[in-house]
């Protein structure tokens, strides 16, 4: 039972970030005057459906038909829940093929509008992990890599660090939040790194070699921590949040997890040091991972739990946005590429040429899908 409930929440944040994505390929459908044959949410056999009202150029239709004295069906778009709850899709009328003189068509729309449509998933994606963050930023609060205390005989220490120094940059990097910074100290292996920091509103510089405490790298000294909401009181050393903080922290939050998945894969291939844990990982590693950290915070009681769960919803949501805009075949981000040669050559891509490449891509994307799957069950079986 313990496993089962991590398991079901973590269908149901998937379904919830697979829907936020498609509604958002769907809504920009609609606004653009593209009709949507079917919203479907979940994979492979249909459970049910329903059909939805005529859009407004399908009543249009209709009524010059009966004007006319013929018979007309209009199309009604197809809402579905489907039997595996991994994934959805939103069908748009004329996405994989050319339908001439079709105003609700995709392909009858201009590249700006068809771009918007391609683009809303993420868009809507990122939005959703913005408002997120901001929630989770308002009510539990949040840490900023300045210093609110020094622990004896420590690195910080010998280095001469003091109660109120800012730490704007680790080895030229920009550090704005506690994740910089700690992603930085996991990234420099323990090696000394060049400390950029600001106190009485001098910068100064000094170098200082990080210490192993358990399994991650430390300065040794205690941050400062911006109280949320779901705390009466403020203790000495601490602040409370403010409107602007908590608006800069969410943009900063989704543009860290946004740039991270790049600054992985470069560090990857040039073989530097990496996070304990990091790497690649799909819906079943993903799922352990949630059920390690479901059953870590549910002792600490549910209001932690529940946050904790906003904060992996939220991180979903950005990795699902940004991967959605690799130019990868099949994904959003090359069918974008594709708009882009067609405004240069001022004529689209033939379909069946287009449709080969997302075809190729397709497969090649669930061969990776079960390679990964692959992966994740032998960890998690080891």
């Amino acid at each position: 039972m313990s496993t089962a409930i991590p398991i079901l929440i973590f269908i149901l944040i998937l379904g919830i970030v697979v829907f936020i994505h498609e509604l958002g390929h769907y809504l920009m459908a609609r606004r653009a005057g593209v009709f949507v044959e079917e919203f479907a949410l979940g994979m492979g056999p249909k459970l049910f459906g329903f059909r939805g009202k005529p859009m407004k150029e399908e009543i249009r239709t209709l009524e010059s038909e009966q004007e006319s004295d013929e018979e007309y069906e209009p199309r009604r778009t197809l809402y579905s829940l489907r039997l595996f709850p991994i994934g959805g899709f939103c069908k748009m009328h004329g996405a994989d093929e050319s339908i001439p003189d079709d105003p609700t068509a995709l392909n009858s729309k201009t590249i700006p509008q068809r771009a918007l449509v391609m683009a809303g998933g993420s868009i809507f994606n990122f939005v959703m992990a913005f408002l997120l963050f901001f929630i989770l930023v308002l009510l539990d609060g949040y840490l900023v890599p300045q210093v609110q205390s020094i622990i004896p005989d420590t690195p910080a220490y010998h280095a001469g660090l003091e109660a109120g120094d800012r730490i704007t940059h680790l080895d030229g990097r920009r550090v704005a939040l506690f994740e910089d910074f700690i992603t930085q100290l996991e990234f420099s292996g323990g090696q000394p790194m060049d400390v950029r920091f600001v106190r009485d509103g001098e910068r100064h510089n000094v170098t200082i070699a990080p210490m192993r405490v358990r399994d991650n790298w430390q300065f040794g000294f205690f941050m400062v921590r911006y109280v949320g909401l779901l705390e009466s009181t403020v203790q000495e050393g601490q602040r409370r949040v403010g409107p602007w903080g908590t608006f800069t922290t969410s943009a900063e939050m989704i543009l860290f997890n946004m740039r991270m998945p790049f600054t992985l894969l470069a560090r990857l291939i040039s073989g530097g040091n990496m996070p304990e844990g990091a790497g690649v990982m799909g819906p079943i590693g993903m799922a352990g991972e949630v059920t390690v950290i479901y059953q870590q915070v549910i002792e600490r009681g549910i209001v932690p739990t529940l946050l904790t769960m906003l904060f992996f919803t939220a991180l979903l949501n950005a990795a699902l946005g940004i991967m959605n805009l690799l130019p990868i075949p099949a994904l959003d981000g090359a069918k974008l590429i594709f708009l882009g040669i067609e405004a240069v050559r001022r004529k689209p891509v033939s379909p069946e040429r287009e449709g080969l490449v997302h075809l190729v891509g397709f497969v090649a994307l669930m061969l990776l899908a079960v390679f990964i799957a692959y992966r994740d069950i032998t960890r998690l079986l080891g």
